[in-house]
């Protein structure tokens, strides 16, 4: 019986410093995954942005696989009532292919601002109404803050917060969260109910994230903005997807490194190309 691949998720940290002749290498061996989060951050970028777009297409007619956003996911899952099935639908990544090779750039500039309007809209909307939630949670642990206070910038020490407190996270009801927070299902009691949907991983990383905006930076001096916790949204999407994944690509020491750690403690998480081990490897002959 053929073995399955290992599917990984790219980031544009890799995505950015990496040169696209060493990716298109790998990706002619790997199952690499470029989620449409990627393609959005390299589209609202004001750094290389012409070259990032280039390479993520370049990457896609090598061989590389998109995937839809976790919004269209997540509604998927309202719609249907049922958990979404792999990231990668082989007919739908054949079409974008297509699309890549007759259209260098198939979104139009309108069309990425109207992208970025709404996740602003989204991320000032997941600010206001989750206050109670992280109230609830710190009551449940309450010498969590004192320990953020105490924080003394090692990373083992950051990411044990992060793991307790998505231990704290892990032991809502996502159902109820989603009534909250998502309140788009027909059926909310049969929306989102266990660790297979990717909603449950949606609202979970939303529930870690926002305590890291609301406690975590706030004490540490960092800023606060709607606009900061828009980026801080992108790259949480890419752990949400690490769900469906087997590993992460992402250099990012300051939320999707130890984000990813602390949600799927089983998962690997790699900083370079060069770490990916041999069983990564596929031969698509």
């Amino acid at each position: 019986m053929r073995k399955m691949p290992k599917k990984l998720i790219i980031d544009k940290d890799i995505l950015r410093g990496t040169s696209t002749s060493k990716l298109e290498r790998f990706v002619e061996n790997h199952f690499l995954i470029l989620p449409q989060v990627l393609y959005y951050e390299c589209a609202t970028t004001d750094e290389k942005r012409e070259e990032l777009l280039d390479r993520f297409r370049s990457l896609i007619l090598t061989g590389g696989y998109i995937c839809p956003t976790c919004k269209c996911i997540v509604q998927w899952e309202a719609q249907n009532l049922s958990p979404y099935g792999s990231l990668v639908d082989l007919e739908e990544a054949a079409a974008v292919k297509k699309t890549f090779e007759v259209n260098s750039r198939p979104y139009s500039p309108e069309h990425v601002e109207k992208l970025l309007s709404e996740e602003l809209e989204f991320a000032g909307s997941v600010r206001n109404n989750t206050e109670s939630f992280n109230e609830k949670l710190l009551s449940e642990d309450p010498g969590l803050l004192s320990e953020v206070r105490k924080w003394n910038g090692r990373k083992n020490a950051k990411l044990s917060l992060f793991r307790r407190w998505a231990g704290l996270v892990d032991s809502q009801n996502m159902n109820e969260w989603a009534k909250m927070i998502l309140p788009i299902s027909h059926n909310p009691e049969k929306y989102c109910l266990s660790r297979e949907w990717v909603s449950w991983h949606f609202l979970r990383m939303v529930g870690i994230l926002l305590f890291l905006e609301r406690y975590f930076l706030r004490h540490k001096g960092g800023s606060g903005s709607v606009t900061n916790l828009e980026h801080d949204l992108q790259d949480m999407k890419y752990v949400v997807l690490l769900s469906r994944a087997d590993g992460l690509l992402t250099r990012d020491e300051r939320l999707a490194k130890p984000l990813a750690k602390a949600a799927f403690p089983d998962k690997d998480v790699f900083s370079s190309l060069e770490e990916v081990p041999e069983d990564y490897k596929y031969d698509w002959a």
